[in-house]
């Protein structure tokens, strides 16, 4: 048992007051008698036992002393904690739908974390008295309020209608949206459902009303994980190489297959990985296939991340068109353009004028009137333009990375980059800035019309980003996100971000299969606003004729294979330090209720014992 509202245990100071007033009560009264003889022995034992002798004997003292403390526990709001039930009357519930979250749990079977939760949340619900109300928020790819009701068969639909998701979630949201329901009712009870793997800052934790509990989940086994994974085929012959990582705290022994589209065993290595060890494994001289499997057999703790899907890169050539304010190009961005000889690039002289057949257009120092219909690449766009409209240079600032994991500053080191000026955007708010100089954006890329682009704000040639080693990476990251991978594939993507279809998937008729074979039409509304894919695997994009066919894979953000619980402190309002979430359930069964009816009963006993003068 705990009590909510311990400090009402003051009360039960009364108790020593009650008696001392019985003490202090005067019980007798002067007479005169013919002598005191016969009452030597009574007035020795009086003497021996004063004051005590006045609280013998006395049931109202005792009915009393009872009622005084049995209020004193009803002021406290006890509440019993072996039951699961609800302990104030608005329960905010917080389910965590992550990836993470399809992690097994428990000593058998197959149910997972998220299975768990559900069924917390459900016997709650069935535990909820008629005037209680629960909330029930998912913390998923957006944080949603699914139900916020007392009638159980409406909440215990919204809970069973929230599902397992695979992309990453929007954790400070769904954080913020508990903490602001929490502190509008301070009294309320906050239950998040979670790891507690939310990769957030501890400072940008929301304050709640009080502190909330964290319920976590127990995973069973190791996990282990497969991090990244590539293919190249020559013609005929496919090199493969793939990172696996071992997430235990414990050395894990892993059987890595490697499947060809039809299913075919084709490689399979056993290896033995230390705890938290990460390896490359390598395959060459690979059959030719439209996709390999890369595989993680035997059990594990989370079955999500044991698959990738590899689309191998073809040697295919795309073209490129560079025209730039001076017509004399940019030796810089050429070479890194044409690393690896998936792309060429083409010096054109007439913005106006762009070639039909390029895949990429990179436009430095000018703009054209109206955007071309492939990929853009822009570099130091002019104060003119009406397409991007510009401020005036200002200085650069302190360097800021917004995004950190986004695939375009992956191992991109910027860290000793120097700017003199930069251009100031006005009126693009479809660009999404990932990097600072001060207040001013100076990468950003968007998805517009179904077509991609890239921003970069400053003049490369008064900067030193060409003479740094992250340049060609960042150049290779800029044309794999501008240019997906040529040919039959899509290339890889993880499962919740969003990818823009080019032609020809944007004629009508295409069609799509899921990884689970389920069937979809591709709708103008995913033309408009992208394609974005809600689990692993592999999608398959088919023409009406079917005689085309491109494929995407998915896969699970690499964050969200960590599936030990982490155990973090959320801060509440009037508390200057952060209270630890709790790790276990609690709350339970008010029962100052019953405590009170049985205070009222006593009450009449007690005034019939005074009136009966017992």
């Amino acid at each position: 048992m705990n009590f909510l509202s311990p400090y009402m245990l003051f009360w039960l100071a009364t108790l020593p007051a009650i008696v001392a007033l019985y003490l202090l009560k005067r019980t007798y009264e002067n007479q005169t008698v013919p002598s005191v003889l016969l009452w030597q022995k009574l007035l020795r034992e009086m003497e021996a036992n004063t004051p005590w002798q006045k609280l013998r004997r006395n049931l109202l003292l005792l009915l009393q002393l009872v009622l005084a403390a049995l209020l004193a526990l009803a002021l406290a709001r006890p509440a019993l904690t072996s039951f699961q039930g609800a302990s104030a009357d608005h329960t905010i519930a917080v389910l965590d739908l992550s990836p993470s979250m399809a992690v097994v749990t428990g000593t058998s079977g197959s149910q997972t974390a998220l299975d768990s939760a559900k069924t917390q949340i459900s016997d709650l619900l069935n535990h909820l008295s008629p005037n209680q109300r629960l909330t029930l928020i998912s913390m998923g790819r957006e944080a949603r309020v699914l139900a916020s009701s007392n009638d159980r068969a409406e909440l215990q639909r919204a809970l069973d209608q929230a599902t397992q998701e695979y992309g990453k979630a929007d954790y400070e949201s769904a954080l913020s949206l508990a903490a602001a329901l929490s502190t509008q009712e301070p009294t309320s009870d906050v239950r998040i459902y979670s790891d507690g793997n939310w990769g957030l800052d501890p400072k940008l934790y929301p304050h709640f009303g009080r502190p909330p509990q964290l319920l976590q989940p127990q995973p069973r086994g190791k996990n282990a994980s497969i991090r990244h994974a590539a293919a190249v085929d020559t013609g005929g012959h496919t090199a493969l190489v793939a990172t696996v990582e071992n997430l235990s705290d414990e050395v894990n022994s892993l059987d890595v297959q490697i499947q060809a589209a039809d299913g075919t065993i084709l490689q399979a290595n056993s290896t033995l990985l230390k705890a938290k060890e990460q390896i490359a494994l390598s395959w060459s001289d690979l059959p030719s296939s439209d996709f390999y499997r890369v595989m993680i057999e035997g059990t594990d703790a989370l079955a999500a991340d044991n698959l990738w899907i590899v689309l191998p890169e073809r040697t295919t050539t795309a073209k490129a068109w560079l025209v730039t304010a001076s017509n004399q190009g940019n030796v810089f961005l050429e070479k890194a353009l044409s690393l690896g000889n998936r792309l060429s690039v083409e010096r054109g002289t007439d913005v106006e004028s762009p070639p039909k057949d390029a895949a990429l257009y990179i436009y430095e120092g000018v703009l054209p009137k109206e955007w071309p219909t492939g990929s853009v690449l822009v570099v130091n766009p002019p104060a003119d333009s009406t397409l991007l409209p510009t401020g005036a240079s200002v200085e650069a600032g302190k360097l800021q990375v917004l995004k950190p994991d986004a695939a375009l500053l992956q191992n991109v080191d910027l860290t000793n980059l120097h700017l003199q000026t930069v251009q100031p955007l006005r009126g693009a708010p479809w660009l999404e800035p990932l990097v600072k100089s001060g207040d001013t954006p100076i990468l950003l890329t968007g998805e517009q019309g179904g077509r991609r682009y890239a921003v970069l704000s400053f003049d490369l040639h008064q900067s030193d980003l060409p003479l740094l080693p992250a340049f060609p990476i960042l150049v290779k990251h800029l044309r794999e996100y501008l240019l997906p991978t040529a040919g039959s594939t899509l290339g890889q993507v993880e499962v919740g971000e969003r990818m823009a279809l080019l032609p020809p998937i944007r004629e009508n008729g295409w069609t799509y299969t899921d990884p689970a074979g389920g069937a979809h039409d591709i709708t103008q509304e995913v033309i408009e606003q992208g394609f974005r894919p809600t689990e692993p695997g592999l999608y398959k994009f088919q023409s009406k004729d079917g005689n085309a066919q491109q494929l995407l894979s998915a896969t699970v953000p690499a964050s969200e294979s960590v599936v030990t619980p982490t155990l973090v402190s959320l801060p509440s309002v009037g508390r200057s330090e952060q209270a630890p979430a709790a790790a276990d359930p609690v709350g339970g069964l008010e029962i100052w209720r019953y405590l009170a009816a049985l205070i009222l009963l006593l009450l009449f006993v007690e005034w019939g014992v005074y009136k009966r003068g017992i």
